[in-house]
């Protein structure tokens, strides 16, 4: 009796270890570098849109959870606070890119002068196609801002 108590104890033991080693790496792990991170594919906002309108599917395979550098027209900017979009091709078939805040804080001024009509270079993380905003990249970086 007393064995199989032993036994009992030393197996919840190692899986209260094992489970709380596991939480602390979880929540711990470093975050991805995106702006450190060379691209995986340089490419024009309208070529980005045509991979993922010929075929979803093989969009996401290719481009999904991979760094993109992209670069195109502003064709419509939403500024909410630190809430910064850009849409870059055609506002119906676009990239839409979502400003990482890192890059808010350093092109606060560069940021504040971008118009409709601007080219821009952005690179990100692409998060795939949805219906009403396009391609979505994410946690976007400034290019070579002037």
């Amino acid at each position: 009796m007393k064995k199989s108590i032993k036994i009992i104890l030393i197996i919840v033991v190692v899986g209260l270890v094992s489970g709380l080693s596991t939480v602390y790496y979880v929540f711990n792990k470093p975050h991805r570098n995106v702006e450190g991170e060379a691209p995986a594919y340089i490419m024009d906002a309208a070529a980005l849109y045509n991979e993922y309108s010929k075929n979803e599917t093989t969009a996401n395979e290719k481009f999904g959870d991979k760094i993109i550098q992209v670069s195109g027209k502003i064709v419509e900017l939403s500024k909410n606070g630190y809430e910064i979009s850009i849409v870059l091709n055609d506002e119906m078939e676009g990239v839409n890119c979502m400003l990482d805040s890192m890059t808010i804080d350093r092109n606060k001024s560069f940021i504040d002068n971008l118009k409709t009509g601007d080219d821009i270079t952005l690179k990100g993380k692409c998060d795939g196609f949805d219906m009403i905003m396009g391609v979505v990249l994410t946690r976007c970086f400034i290019i070579n801002p002037e």
